[in-house]
């Protein structure tokens, strides 16, 4: 009989410490996996963090290197755009002195063209006044003998003979001097012909000299205007790539910003999670030995046997840290008798 009260009173009491073991075991339960959603959670975080720390320096420094490349290019397109325009400038200078060449040479050809157009028609006039002369004076401009006219022998005297009478000096009246008269003439001829070769000359010198000016200005006027052009698709190849030097930068001050609060967010996050990631095993061995304990004295205040052998790499056997507890029990129990 009094087995029996005390197997009633003891069964009594020990359900109400097996319910409250149930929900310490709940409790840690959900303790557990707290501590393991918020370990999960900082290590995706912060894995998640760092990967988008890593990508926006990435993207920096690609930024960067960009950046310096456009730089490059740019001073390259500069110095390209400087050498070109002096090239053009250098044309124009040659140009500009081969046209006063030209002009000079041209006045001096007009110059010349002009007296020398001048004297022809002054020698054409002492010819024509001349020739009116002689021929307003009925002056022979010919040689007396003309073809026809009886030649005369040289004398030969015979021997014992009388020479026959001397020739007469002239057989009609004083006409001048007919021979130089017509010299004159023709050398005024030879003069005004001899002129106008030279002018001809100094045309032709004239024109070969303009059109050489001609083709080589056009050529020079050519070479400048592809320069000129190169030159503008240059500037508009170093105005696209400041634009994008400008870009890049604007675009990597917004990375460096995006970098900030996600290093931010690292470090705000880093003591919490810090301390999860040191201390979680520790909690978990804690927690799994407290289950352990529980669960044995669950076993054994039930009426059953912990049979199972212990774990030979744990410190602390399974139910010993609730030893004391079981005693206090089963004490509480006997003095219910």
């Amino acid at each position: 009989v009094l087995q029996a009260r005390v197997a009633a009173a003891s069964a009594g009491h020990f359900d109400e410490v097996i319910a409250a073991v149930d929900k310490m075991l709940e409790v840690l339960q959900k303790e557990e996996n707290v501590d393991l959603a918020k370990k999960e959670q900082c290590e995706a975080d912060r894995a998640s963090d760092t990967r988008e720390a890593i990508l926006l320096s990435r993207a920096m420094d690609e930024l960067s290197d960009q950046i310096t490349a456009d730089k490059q290019k740019i001073a390259e397109l500069t110095a390209e755009i400087e050498e070109k325009t002096q090239q053009v400038k250098d044309i124009k200078a040659e140009l500009k002195e081969m046209t006063e060449i030209r002009e000079k040479e041209n006045a001096e050809w007009k110059t010349s063209d002009h007296d020398d157009k001048a004297a022809k028609d002054l020698v054409l006039q002492s010819k024509e006044v001349l020739a009116k002369f002689y021929l307003e004076n009925g002056l022979m401009l010919a040689q007396k003998n003309k073809a026809g006219a009886k030649r005369q022998t040289p004398f030969v005297s015979a021997a014992g003979e009388a020479p026959p009478p001397p020739p007469p000096t002239w057989e009609a009246p004083y006409g001048g001097k007919t021979d130089e008269q017509q010299g004159i003439v023709a050398v005024l001829e030879m003069i005004a012909e001899d002129i106008q070769k030279d002018i001809q000359k100094a045309k032709d010198e004239e024109d070969a000299s303009e059109s050489l000016f001609q083709k080589s200005k056009a050529a020079m006027d050519a070479e400048v205007g592809a320069l000129e052009t190169s030159i503008s698709e240059l500037e508009g190849v170093k105005a696209e790539k400041e634009s994008d030097v400008e870009e890049n930068k604007s675009d990597r001050l917004g990375k460096k910003g995006e970098l900030s609060v996600v290093l931010k967010r690292i470090e705000d996050s880093n003591p919490g999670c810090d301390y999860f990631s040191i201390n979680y095993p520790l909690r978990v061995k804690n927690r799994q030995i407290e289950v352990d304990g529980l669960t044995k004295a669950k076993i054994i205040l039930s009426g059953g046997e912990f049979t199972a052998a212990p774990d030979p790499n744990r410190d602390m056997k399974p139910g010993d840290a609730f030893l004391q507890r079981r005693n206090k029990f089963l004490g509480r129990a006997a003095s219910l008798l």
